[in-house]
């Protein structure tokens, strides 16, 4: 049974009426020469014994999960409390006894657990037994004016005066019980909405107090730790970044690992005023899966700019075509011949960036897997050295056996063969290149390296390599390292470019094998 349960009006005022009646009894007992009851101390005796004893088995009664009260139980109680009551200010010598007042405690009572005209009809009933107490010891003593009701018509005012204040008061309160209990279902609804959002967002979100213990937490950011973060102490990152959000709350942060198997994330901090406590919001952004979405916003705007292109360029570029090919049936000059093999050159090229974008902005969302990634590596050296490529020319380095990778293993393969063919086609006859892999010491994040000897990449270049149609190639369209870069952010993976003095670097660092993409 719940406290609610416990302490409604009508248990409330079975208490008050086992302590009147114990009271009573208690006063009647105490004392030889009677306090009360002294007018007819049997009547006295009998009427509030046997009130406490009815009081008792109503009370147990009204406890009882078992027993369940007609309708009229309550209102024939009450009756019942006005006429025994009666019964008591009679015992007790009238209304000079004092004893009268205690029925503005029923009346008030009934007006509260009955209400209207029940309420009223409590209110007359105590009326009209204290008229009656009135009348009866006037007429007893001699009393020259039997009517003279002074004493008892002002109970009568009191007790309806009570009866009209309290059923105001209940009906008001009726109407702040109502409205509250509304709200109360508002703000729950409300609650159970707001938890279900931030359960479900993407962004991670935490709730953290001034000594940064952790309070509230959402699945996005438990994802982020691998762990349940409620109850633990805010990471040493978080709380070093949270001291600089405190010194300068506008100057931009850079992101951030907030544990080994979560990729980079940006931290922002926002206060929380509840009014009792100061707590802090902190909000943790994947920044790779805000570059993935970004991008495939940009792949969508391309492929619709670039489907428009194709059709634009492609109807031109297929009647030159095919105007060389007639001017080729009639070429009497070897010049001519020249000019039209530059033009069939053009073309060709042009069309080939045309079918690269096509096929950018077309690629498949990325389906990452967890694998070991020397095998692959494996595959795709192997292939090279297929391709007639000696293997002193190209060597794959083990640096840590057992490697796992959460990748698209297509979209690995592509980048990697990418990377060796970029190698070879800018780091000259002689350049020898090394595939390695390995394991950041302290992130312990997977990472693949492609390396050569060749002549490096001059510093105004390397400022523009991963962007797309830059390229220092006459024969190239500049789409590679920028579709390589695509590549990797899908699979919320980087992709830099290092300067290995002599010779060029690419590093490719994944996300921990662990986390799983979102």
């Amino acid at each position: 049974m719940s406290p609610s349960q416990s302490w409604t009006p009508s248990r409330i005022y079975n208490l008050y009426r086992i302590t009147i009646a114990t009271v009573l009894l208690t006063l009647f007992y105490v004392s030889e020469q009677r306090l009360i009851g002294q007018y007819m101390p049997a009547l006295f005796e009998g009427t509030v014994s046997g009130y406490l004893l009815l009081t008792l088995v109503s009370s147990a009664m009204d406890y009882s999960e078992r027993l369940r009260k007609p309708g009229f139980a309550q209102p024939l109680a009450l009756v019942i409390d006005v006429l025994v009551l009666g019964l008591v200010v009679h015992a007790n010598g009238g209304l000079e006894g004092g004893l009268a007042v205690l029925l503005l405690v029923n009346v008030a009572a009934g007006n509260i657990l009955l209400r209207g005209r029940m309420g009223f009809l409590i209110a007359a009933l105590a009326t009209l037994t204290v008229m009656f107490e009135q009348f009866y010891f006037a007429t007893q003593t001699g009393d020259k004016d039997p009517f003279q009701l002074t004493e008892a018509g002002l109970l009568g005012i009191a007790f309806f005066m009570v009866s009209l204040i309290i059923q105001q008061i209940a009906e008001r309160l009726e109407r702040s019980e109502s409205i509250a209990a509304s709200q109360r279902v508002a703000i729950e609804r409300l609650e159970a909405l707001n938890r279900q959002i931030v359960a479900r967002m993407r962004t991670g979100v935490m709730v953290f107090n001034n000594e940064h213990r952790i309070l509230q937490s959402n699945p996005s950011a438990d994802g982020f730790f691998a762990t349940p973060m409620v109850g633990q102490h805010l990471p040493a990152a978080l709380v070093e970044r949270h001291q600089h959000w405190r010194q300068a709350p506008h100057m931009a942060q850079s992101p951030l690992r907030v544990s080994r198997q979560s990729p980079q994330v940006s931290a922002r901090f926002a206060d929380l005023d509840t009014g009792h406590e100061d707590l802090t919001l902190v909000f943790l952004e994947d920044t790779a899966r805000v570059a993935q979405e970004a991008q495939q916003m940009n792949l969508a705007s391309l492929g619709r700019l670039s489907a428009t292109l194709a059709h634009e360029i492609r109807n031109p570029l297929s009647a030159i075509s095919h105007a060389t090919e007639l001017l080729d049936e009639d070429m009497e000059k070897p010049e001519d011949s020249h000019l039209l093999g530059i033009i069939r050159n053009h073309v060709k090229r042009v069309n080939g960036i045309i079918s690269d974008v096509l096929d950018l902005s077309r690629r498949p969302r990325s389906q990452a897997a967890r694998f070991d990634v020397a095998p692959v590596l494996e595959e795709v050296t192997a292939s090279w050295h297929q391709r007639r490529i000696p293997r002193e020319r190209l060597r794959l380095q083990h640096r840590d056996e057992g490697l796992e990778v959460r990748f698209d293993r297509s979209q690995l393969i592509q980048v990697v063969d990418n990377l060796i063919g970029n190698a070879f086609d800018h780091g000259g006859a002689d350049c020898r290149v090394t595939v390695a892999y390995g394991r950041h010491p302290q992130t312990r994040l997977p990472w693949i390296s492609v390396a050569d000897n060749g002549d490096g990449i001059p510093e105004d270049a390397a400022a523009h390599l991963f962007e797309p149609f830059y390229t220092t190639s006459d024969g190239g369209n500049g789409l590679g390292l920028y579709v390589c870069r695509q590549l990797c952010q899908a699979n919320q993976a980087t992709l830099d470019y290092e300067d290995a003095q002599p010779g060029a670097r690419f590093v490719l660092t994944c996300a921990h094998p662990d986390r799983q993409f979102q």
